[in-house]
């Protein structure tokens, strides 16, 4: 088996770790994200004490063509804008490198690893700041013509307010939707995500039906998706998918909505992502798997 060395580069923090079946000398560096000379002397320091390796896989935030190597966007991260990290380390190391976007490779994680292992059709969705997502069809990953198959944050169902943020997938069901739902519901603002389960553990029922208001959007925009991708399941991720009880509550917010909207749809199936912080980092390396399979 190849031995690889993969990263996830997120907005703080750049995680790395060798993978050979399975992910071992796991650590980070902070990103230093403003000047790509930097970004890519740190992660040079990280590959030198590595070597050596069979490959390098990243998972990297924004608009990613795993083809060429380009980074036609780079989310939080300034100096990726225009960057081509594959062609760069494979003249470096001689080694094949992957690239691919980091929401995708949460779903290959769960297709080669994890809870959609098997499955032909399929919806990522995770729900994090923002709501990233990936599509899988036939067992395969759907990049789409443009690369963005899968970027759920900016759906909006609203068409009298298309050019509003505050109709986006995004702001209503990212966490800061959630922090504004329960305000919402509850009066108090600023709640984290924690501080809301512990709230409604404590009996709080003004927090526990912010949360309902917040699943029942939730859920609303999954049956969308489900008209439009028509998947076996939907795998849920992201921080707040850590605690069972939201998969819970939006399991019981789709039910609801079954009981109210037109039959032809078909109720969503939920299971929750089997990974979790290490999703990025297991799905960089089937991502490099894949495509070195393909070649």
């Amino acid at each position: 088996m190849a031995k690889l060395l993969v990263f996830d580069v997120g907005g703080s923090a750049i995680k790395f770790a060798t993978w050979e079946g399975a992910l071992a000398c796991e650590g980070s560096v902070a990103v230093r994200a403003e000047r790509l000379d930097e970004f890519l002397e740190d992660i040079d320091g990280v590959i030198r004490d590595s070597l050596p390796v069979d490959g390098i896989a990243f998972s990297l935030p924004g608009k990613i063509d795993p083809e060429s190597g380009l980074a036609h966007t780079g989310g939080a991260i300034p100096c990726l804008y225009g960057a081509n990290l594959k062609a760069h380390f494979e003249a470096a190391y001689g080694v094949p490198v992957s690239v691919m976007n980091d929401a995708k490779c949460a779903a290959l994680a769960e297709l080669g690893f994890g809870a959609l292992k098997g499955v032909r059709d399929a919806v990522v969705v995770v729900f994090g700041t923002g709501i990233g997502g990936a599509l899988i069809v036939n067992g395969q990953l759907v990049l789409g013509a443009h690369l963005i198959s899968g970027e759920l944050s900016v759906v909006n169902d609203n068409i009298e307010e298309m050019g509003s943020e505050t109709q986006e997938f995004w702001y209503q069901c990212g966490i800061d939707g959630l922090s504004r739902a329960v305000e919402e519901a509850s009066g108090i603002p600023g709640l984290s995500g924690i501080e809301v389960f512990q709230r409604i553990d404590e009996g709080d029922a003004h927090v526990e039906e912010g949360l309902r208001s917040f699943c029942r959007r939730a859920a609303w925009n999954l049956y969308n998706l489900q008209v439009v991708t028509d998947p076996e399941v939907f795998s849920i991720g992201g921080g707040i998918s850590n605690e069972p009880r939201f998969i819970e509550y939006l399991r019981e917010a789709v039910d609801e909505l079954a009981d109210v909207i037109p039959q032809h749809f078909e109720k969503p199936r939920l299971v929750p992502c089997e990974f979790k912080a290490s999703a990025n980092l297991v799905g960089a390396a089937y991502a490099w798997k894949l495509r070195e399979d393909a070649h």
